[in-house]
């Protein structure tokens, strides 16, 4: 894709020689130092005419101590954005001689390969090495080939790269200069009576701080190729999952929340959970009828006096008469009960029961419920607190969880949101550190839990 307009990009350390680069594209009013504390402080977007933009850049491992390299890199990309730049034409990475800074490369290579998380080029092809001296050192190059062949396979899931390539950076181009006017003054090229000429030394990559336009012909042969692939930035929108961040991950201020966890937001008292009407006592067997006399056994004839014997009629008149009409003088008088009068083998006159032998109500109690006597259990059964019977309805109203009465204080903590004890897992969530929803600010320093929607 052919952009018409250039954005440059100068990453690297502190006194590579970053910000002079932008004076010779064009920056104006750019402050140049020459130690190894930053002048830069702040991300500087020069405008270099043409609707073309220079972007210089604090250095990696700042003199800055409070600052990052993670901070650092935010601060680029939230700068970008502000002067709504979405395309990188071009990047210089400026690099130093020194061959014991693998890890410093290694870092620094990771950063320019987040500067194309969603570009489907390669990064590399629009990326120039600056070396500040004379001569170009494999170790940079190096170290990217490592961090862009690992990043390669990390996003394309893969265990090598395309078409058996073995390196990445093929096409990322080096230029090594150093500047004329920091020559030592031991240097060859200062010697008089070599005349040394600007083309001579420019072969020997030595350029001459007043001849800015030989290191621009210099950068221009170099980058002839980027704008017909620049590299695409693609800002997007993630959500944090711990906090209300929602930015691009690169441009999020690394302030979160901790782990979540799960709480009610608010509670109440209340009793469980729904009212049934319920009986409060047990069962008790019981007779609901009268207590009635009765006798156990049958009717039954008896005499109630006492019995005469059989005797002699000793009577003188009685005598005389039967002696008279009879001709006896002393028959026997037969055997009677002097309560009828009745003979001793005479039906009894008096009807009583077998039992007890009396005629009265009678000679025993029972329930006239059930027949049953005194001493039995009852036949039907009621409840102790109202007399109900086992099929009535429950007299009181109570809770079917906890028992107690409709009425009385209430005996459980539920959470109002979602009426679950609390001893059930919360309904909302919150930082464990602040105790506060994750919708509000992140309260401690802590790297964001980014997820694409």
């Amino acid at each position: 894709m052919l952009v018409h307009s250039q954005c440059i990009i100068a990453i690297g350390k502190t006194g590579m020689g970053k910000s002079f680069t932008g004076t010779v594209f064009g920056a104006r009013d750019v402050k140049i130092g020459n130690s190894a504390h930053s002048v830069t402080k702040e991300i500087t977007i020069y405008d270099i005419g043409n609707g073309n933009f220079y972007v210089d850049t604090p250095g990696f491992d700042d003199s800055d101590e409070k600052k990052s390299d993670d901070e650092t890199a935010r601060l680029i990309f939230r700068a970008l954005l502000d002067k709504g730049i979405y395309h990188i034409t071009t990047i210089l990475w400026f690099v130093t001689t020194d061959i014991r800074a693998t890890a410093s490369f290694k870092k620094e290579s990771r950063f320019i390969e987040s500067l194309a998380q969603e570009h489907d080029g390669n990064v590399w092809d629009n990326t120039i090495i600056v070396t500040k001296g004379e001569k170009i050192e494999n170790g940079p190059r190096e170290a990217a080939k490592e961090v862009a062949k690992n990043e390669y396979m990390r996003k394309k899931k893969c265990n090598q790269l395309p078409d058996n390539q073995t390196d990445l950076l093929v096409k990322s181009s080096d230029f090594a200069i150093q500047l004329f006017e920091n020559l030592p003054p031991t240097s060859i090229y200062l010697d008089k009576d070599m005349s040394f000429t600007s083309d001579k030394l420019n072969k020997h990559n030595i350029f001459k701080e007043s001849e800015p336009d030989r290191i621009l012909a210099k950068y221009k042969v170099l980058m002839s190729e980027h704008l017909k692939y620049p590299i695409k930035i693609n800002f997007k929108k993630i959500k944090c999952l711990k906090c209300p961040e929602e930015t691009d991950p690169r441009l999020a201020i690394p302030e979160c929340h901790l782990e979540a966890e799960s709480y009610h937001p608010d509670t109440t008292e209340i009793h469980l959970y729904k009212t049934i009407r319920e009986h409060l006592n047990n069962l008790e067997e019981y007779h609901s009828g009268y207590i009635q006399n009765y006798h156990p056994d049958s009717h039954m004839f008896v005499h109630t006096g006492v019995p005469n014997d059989s005797k002699i009629d000793d009577k003188p008149f009685e005598c005389f008469v039967r002696g008279v009409t009879f001709g006896a003088i002393n028959p026997m008088i037969p055997g009677y009960w002097d309560c009828c009068g009745k003979e001793l083998n005479s039906s009894g006159c008096r009807q009583v029961y077998s039992c007890c032998k009396n005629d009265n109500d009678g000679c025993c109690k029972k329930y006239g419920c059930c027949g049953r006597d005194l001493h039995s259990s009852g036949c039907q059964k009621r409840y102790r607190c109202c007399d109900g019977s086992e099929t009535s309805e429950g007299c009181q109203y109570i809770y079917d969880a906890c028992k107690h009465k409709a009425g009385e204080q209430p005996c459980c903590t539920v959470c109002k949101n979602c009426n679950q004890t609390l001893d059930k897992k919360g309904c909302k969530m919150r930082c464990r550190n602040c105790k506060e929803p994750q919708t509000n600010k992140g309260c401690v320093k802590a790297e964001h839990n980014f997820s694409a929607s």
